[in-house]
């Protein structure tokens, strides 16, 4: 342990504060146990396993925030602060088949950390509010459809509120399982003002904008 203790102090530390919680995190660059989850991260297609690869890795370098609770975005925009402390400032990605390079610092966020209540019937109301890392390790992908199921957070069912995480009668199963189809312009509507990493880059039809869950690790 003594060992360890030595070889943490000689570890350049390092502060940022993220964009959609405003927390300031310490961090420290990445070690190299930490090739493993880095591959994982940069090549897996598999974005449920990227994501479990990258929680894992902010866990070893970042020593005072609970990670869990951080938004998806919170998350991307760390691990990138600790690769451009670690590496270099520069990404390689691939957009339209051509290899591109983008500095992490032309990588800013969008939107903010909400919740939204939708109205499905007089006494059926569900509050959607943004996931966080917890919430969306429970899902078993991260296609759109489980993630706005992640974002139902709350059902209120004749004035009585009922926390999806923590205990969902059979009337609440019943609800959630049969959502109408109505609804779903709604959700998709709440998923577009969610936390966001973006940047823009040039093309021969102008300016593109890049962003969505793990695009700067899986498009490398």
């Amino acid at each position: 342990m003594d060992i360890l203790n030595s070889l943490e102090s000689l570890l350049p530390k390092y502060q940022t504060t993220l964009p959609f919680s405003k927390q300031t995190v310490s961090f420290v660059p990445f070690r190299v146990k930490d090739a493993k989850n880095i591959s994982i991260i940069l090549q897996e297609e598999n974005r449920k396993l990227a994501l479990t690869s990258l929680v894992d890795i902010l866990k070893t370098n970042v020593k005072d925030i609970n990670v869990l609770e951080l938004c998806m975005a919170d998350a991307e925009f760390l691990f990138l602060q600790i690769r451009s402390k670690s590496v270099d400032e520069q990404l390689n990605l691939i957009h339209n088949k051509e290899r591109i390079q983008v500095s992490i610092s032309e990588i800013y966020g969008k939107n903010s950390i909400s919740s939204q209540t939708i109205e499905l019937t007089n006494n059926v109301n569900l509050v959607l509010e943004t996931p966080t890392i917890k919430d969306l390790l429970k899902l078993n992908t991260l296609n759109k459809e489980d993630v706005i199921q992640a974002c139902i957070k709350k059902v209120i069912f004749n004035g009585e509120i009922f926390h999806v995480s923590k205990y969902v009668t059979d009337e609440i199963k019943l609800i959630l399982d049969n959502l109408p189809m109505t609804v779903l312009p709604k959700f998709e509507e709440f998923l577009k003002t969610q936390p966001d990493l973006f940047l823009i880059i040039k093309t021969e039809d102008g300016d593109k904008e890049v962003n969505g869950f793990l695009t700067f690790f899986t498009y490398r």
